[in-house]
């Protein structure tokens, strides 16, 4: 059948069967292989374009099945065949193969005759193909081994980094950090610094969007590897212009690898250097910005300390509580937990609690049920003496709120700060004022009213 596939007038047929040669060929005799062989090879130079991308794509696979012997003899003519085809829809799926074969090649001579289709495929006419190579980069360098990596493929990757082409350097960038990280120990740093990093800092100033973006998400995972002086020297400068960028995404992930940043520099090189990126970006006007921003608080706060929180970070975290954005005001009452956490709940009840408190007489509903959400979190880390104290008088006052979703969002609260109070204050406070909510106007109030009676078993 597969003799019959791979020989049939019709180019469908021939397709359909260069994915059935990697089965049939360790079952068959050692005749039949050579057969097989030779018939793979004629597929290869098919005269239909849309064959000869079938049998590119199913090379890799048709390798890891022939024996070694034949795998340098034949399969690589066949690769390089491929690899030099007129159809640029070819030859990028060459570059799967070539991953394919060079993994499967154990000695360093033989390596050596894959080396030049290589480093042709990287350096291609056509830009599709020079994007796969880019996509796949990191596969060939594990492929070739750390001494064809070092002595090729750095020029080679620079050379992406630096194409004409936006989609080839966007897909380079991407791969910045784990290409660097894979290098070999011995000469990495210094290939870092003499080749990739002058490529990466034009990168940063890329006049297309995507690369920037690209290298945004990855750029600083470099600092582990560069260390604390070279990071401030050479990685810092970048975060920050990064950090400034007109495009939403581009500081959207860079944000997102301050954690990296963190690890490798100090308190006082964050403060100075990072902390006035940071609190312009807290009010950047794309949301999605502030939420980042928003969500890495609570490692500022470990990173910086307390008193250089109140003084530097807290008023931002006490403005998001009345962005007009939910998801922020939701993601501000959840690091309000984190922070109470880190810095006590003493620190909370001085700091934190009296702006939460103003917020139940605020002209705006929506300010209001913020208020309620941070006492639910907050009752949390509290424990019973301050939650009686602190919390409950405010939540018991704003049930005779007069818009109806506020006073739901109260019977919800009662529910989580009933279960943190002691039996005493629960049946004296919060169960009268249930019973009361239980006969108030509107449906929804009532629900959760009784909802929380059934949850702290106060029917």
């Amino acid at each position: 059948m597969l003799k019959r596939l791979a020989t049939g007038d019709w180019f469908t047929s021939r397709t359909s069967a260069c994915g059935l040669f990697s089965v049939a060929y360790a079952r068959v005799s050692p005749a039949l292989k050579g057969e097989l062989r030779n018939l793979f090879r004629s597929l290869c130079r098919d005269d239909t374009p849309m064959v000869r991308r079938a049998a590119a794509s199913k090379l890799g696979e048709f390798a890891k099945v022939v024996e070694q012997d034949f795998l340098k003899d034949e399969l690589m003519s066949m690769f390089n065949d491929l690899a030099c085809d007129e159809q640029d829809s070819v030859r990028l799926l060459a570059v799967e193969a070539c991953i394919s074969i060079a993994s499967l090649l154990n000695d360093e001579s033989t390596k050596e005759l894959i080396k030049p289709v290589m480093i042709n495929l990287i350096e291609d006419k056509s830009w599709r193909v020079r994007y796969m190579v880019a996509e796949k980069f990191t596969d060939i360098q594990s492929a070739v081994g750390k001494d064809i990596a070092m002595a090729e493929l750095v020029p080679a990757f620079t050379n992406l980094l630096k194409d004409n082409e936006a989609e080839v350097r966007a897909a380079a960038a991407a791969k910045v950090k784990d290409f660097c990280q894979a290098l070999p120990a011995a000469g990495r740093e210094k290939a870092i610094l003499t080749h990739i990093l002058p490529c990466v800092k034009e990168l940063v100033s890329d006049p297309n969007q995507h690369v920037k973006t690209a290298l945004a998400s990855v750029v600083m995972g470099l600092a582990p590897t560069l260390g604390n002086d070279l990071t401030v020297e050479h990685l810092l400068p970048m975060y920050l212009t990064l950090l400034k960028d007109d495009t939403a995404e581009v500081r959207l992930n860079i944000i997102s690898s301050l954690d990296k940043v963190n690890e490798v520099i100090g308190a006082s090189q964050l403060s100075q250097s990072l902390l006035p990126a940071i609190v312009e970006l807290a009010e950047d006007g794309k949301w999605r910005v502030r939420l980042a921003i928003v969500e890495y608080m609570p490692l500022l706060a470990a990173q910086l300390g307390q008193q250089f929180f109140d003084d530097k970070l807290l008023p931002l975290c006490m403005t998001w509580l009345t962005d007009h954005v939910y998801a922020i005001r939701e993601a501000a009452t959840g690091i309000l937990k984190h922070l109470t956490e880190k810095f006590g709940a003493d620190w909370a009840q001085k700091t934190v609690l009296p702006k939460v408190v103003a917020l139940a007489k605020d002209t705006n509903y929506l300010h209001r049920m913020t208020c309620l959400f941070c006492f639910n979190t907050l009752a949390e880390v509290f424990g019973a003496e301050k939650t009686s104290k602190d919390i409950l008088p405010t939540v018991l006052l704003m049930s005779d709120d007069n818009v109806p979703n506020v006073r739901f969002n109260v019977a919800k609260s009662l529910q989580k700060v009933g279960a943190v109070v002691d039996a005493k204050t629960l049946n004296a406070e919060v169960k009268p004022c249930l019973a009361k909510m239980c006969a108030d106007s509107e449906f929804d109030v009532r629900y959760y009213a009784e909802e929380a009676r059934q949850a702290l078993r106060l029917g």
